[in-house]
């Protein structure tokens, strides 16, 4: 894929003649990424040669940077940056930064400091467990039909409150985002760092 070295906005799209309409006719297609509180996306829209009238844009889903390029056939693509991995946003930024706008500088720096965060935290998993409610038998999986024979259980076999259990992971994860959100305002400003975490929670 090579990058545009002038990425395409709405004012200044990326325009293609000659674009396949329908079975037989020919018309303009355009290309840019557009940028919102959300993040980014990648947007198409075709001109109607019947009508002399663009249509409605297609729009991909927000992705927190969006660089558009041409792959081997010279046909438009683009490649997209949401918050994973430090590693992986490192490998974008050096790979892409020539090419970032003053937005995208910006958004690189609140991911790459959040994802710093992010990479420390462990998650575990366990296998739900159930106890059958007149013979004490507990398991890990139960027929559908027989739902209702069972109820959910810790792995000491007490009733599990599944509400309480929800509402303390949403706290644990409430404060590993402060923690992000923090560690990103360092370089950048905190309300920038607020909207690039809003966006990907």
């Amino acid at each position: 894929m090579i990058i545009l070295e002038k990425q395409p906005t709405e004012e200044n799209p990326y325009v293609v003649n000659n674009y396949p309409y329908g079975f037989r006719l020919r018309t303009q297609i355009k290309y840019w990424v557009e940028t919102t509180k959300r993040g980014q996306r990648f947007t198409s829209q075709t001109l109607n040669p019947k009508t002399d009238k663009w249509n409605k844009p297609k729009k991909t889903t927000y992705s927190q940077i969006i660089l558009v390029g041409l792959n081997e056939e010279d046909h438009v693509t683009y490649t997209t940056l949401s918050l994973y991995s430090l590693e992986q946003a490192e490998r974008f930024k050096e790979k892409y930064e020539k090419y970032f706008s003053d937005y995208q500088k910006d958004e690189i720096k609140n991911i790459i400091k959040m994802s710093e965060i992010y990479d420390k935290v462990e998650y575990s998993f366990r296998a739900r467990k159930y106890k059958h409610k007149i013979t004490g038998e507990i398991t890990e999986s139960v027929p559908f039909m027989e739902m209702n024979n069972y109820i959910e259980v810790d792995d000491n076999g007490n009733i599990l409150d599944r509400e309480k259990k929800d509402k303390e992971q949403t706290e644990i994860n409430r404060k590993i985002n402060q923690i992000a959100v923090k560690n990103a305002s360092e370089e950048t400003s905190i309300n920038k760092a607020i909207e690039t975490f809003n966006r990907v929670k």
